[in-house]
C-alpha cells in the first residue's frame, strides 16, 4: 500500500501568507501528537486543540505539542521572555505529574511563530537547537522515501514524522486544566516547577548527576517548607533565630527532627536520607552508583507526597535497552576499527 502525504492545506501559506496571528513558543520534547493513531496530513500536527489559561495567560497546544502564547510585543524584552518560559513550565510540570516527561523549556526554546485559522506553527529561526523550534515544520514539511525500492524489496516507507513524533493518549489534555498541582508546587518555590521537569527528564534520560542534583534540590526545597512551618510554631523569637540557622539545622538534622515530632513519614524519611547521601557522594567525591538516580527520584515523588500532590503518575528511574538483533551476516569493517 502507498504511503502518500496529504496536505489538506498547503504548509506553503505559513511562508507566503502576510496575514497571521503572532505567537511566540516552542514544543514538547520528545515531540508528541496527541491522538491514537499518527496522521499523513502534516496540518493536523499544527491543529491547536486546546486553549489552557495558566497563571493569567492564554497558551495553545497544537496536536503536535507546539506551546504557544500570543505576542502583542509584551514577549520581546527579555523579562517577558522568562514570564513565557515560567509559564510554560509551570503546564510542563502539570503533565510530567501526569505522566507525560518533557525537556524543561529555557529563553533559547522561545522563537516567533504563527496561527492562520485554527493552524500554529514556529516557520524559521536561528540558533543550533532547532528541535523544538524550526525543526518540526521542516519534518511536516519533507516528503515520505521508499526505502524498500533497494534490492526490490517490499515497500518500507519512511517519513521523518513519523519517527519523530510519538502519540500519545489526547485524555491527558483533560488532566492538566489548571495547573492546580503545580501552581501548588510554585508557592513553595518559585522555580520548583522547571526543577521538577528538568529532574524528571535528566531521569528519562539517564543523565545521572543531573537527576541526582536537580531531584535533591526539589527534595531540599520541600523539606524547607516544613521546617519553616515547624519553626514558626515557636513561640521564642530567639529560638526561632536559632532554628532558622541552617549551618546548625541542616537538611539532615532537620529531617531527623521532623521525623521525630511525626511531621515526616518513616519511609519518606528514609528515602531522603538515601538521597541526600547521594547527593553528597556526588558534590563531595564525585562519586554515584546505579542506584543513586533511582533513590533521588524516589525520595523526591515521596517529599511530592508529603505536600498532598498525587505522583502515582511520574515515572521513576528505570532502566531498559534497545536495539537491532543480531545480523543475518556478520561483516567485517572495511576500514581499521578493532
Amino acid at each position: 500500500m502507498t504511503f502518500e502525504v496529504n496536505e489538506s492545506q498547503p504548509l506553503g501559506r505559513f511562508i507566503y501568507d502576510r496575514a497571521w496571528t503572532s505567537l511566540k513558543g516552542a514544543y514538547l520534547y520528545p515531540l508528541r501528537f496527541f491522538a491514537t493513531e499518527r496522521s499523513n496530513d502534516p496540518n493536523d500536527y499544527l491543529e491547536v486543540v486546546r486553549v489552557f489559561d495558566v497563571s493569567g495567560v492564554d497558551i495553545a497546544v497544537t496536536r503536535g505539542g507546539g506551546l504557544f502564547a500570543r505576542d502583542r510585543g509584551q514577549l520581546n524584552s527579555s523579562t517577558g521572555t522568562d514570564q513565557l518560559v515560567s509559564i510554560i513550565n509551570l503546564l510542563l510540570c502539570q503533565f510530567a505529574l501526569e505522566g507525560l516527561i518533557s525537556h524543561p523549556v529555557t529563553d533559547i526554546d522561545i522563537q516567533a511563530g504563527k496561527l492562520i485559522g485554527h493552524h500554529a506553527s514556529i516557520v524559521g529561526g536561528g540558533g543550533s537547537y532547532a528541535e523544538r523550534t524550526w525543526g518540526p515544520f521542516a519534518l511536516l514539511a519533507s516528503t515520505p522515501k521508499d526505502l524498500g525500492e533497494m534490492g526490490s524489496q517490499r515497500r518500507n516507507p519512511y517519513w521523518p514524522p513519523n519517527f519523530y513524533w510519538t502519540t500519545y493518549d489526547p485524555g491527558i489534555l483533560e488532566k492538566v486544566e489548571g495547573c492546580k498541582a503545580a501552581l501548588k508546587l510554585q508557592q513553595v518555590g518559585a522555580t520548583l516547577p522547571s526543577l521538577l521537569v528538568a529532574a524528571l527528564h535528566h531521569s528519562s534520560r539517564h543523565n545521572a548527576s543531573e537527576t541526582i542534583l536537580t531531584g535533591w534540590i526539589v527534595c531540599e526545597q520541600i523539606l524547607s517548607y516544613y521546617w519553616d512551618e515547624h519553626v514558626n510554631c515557636v513561640q521564642d523569637p530567639i529560638r526561632r533565630r536559632r532554628l532558622a540557622d541552617t549551618r546548625t539545622y541542616t537538611a539532615a538534622v532537620r529531617a531527623e527532627l521532623l521525623h521525630t515530632a511525626q511531621k515526616m513519614e518513616k519511609n519518606t524519611y528514609l528515602l531522603f536520607q538515601k538521597a541526600r547521601k547521594a547527593r553528597n557522594d556526588l558534590a563531595h567525591r564525585a562519586v554515584t552508583s546505579r542506584e543513586a538516580p533511582s533513590d533521588s527520584i524516589a525520595a523526591m515523588r515521596r517529599m511530592l507526597n508529603m505536600l498532598g500532590i498525587d505522583s502515582n503518575r511520574v515515572p521513576g528511574y528505570a532502566y531498559q535497552r534497545s536495539g537491532h538483533g543480531a545480523p543475518s551476516i556478520e561483516l567485517e569493517p572495511s576500514f581499521q576499527f578493532n
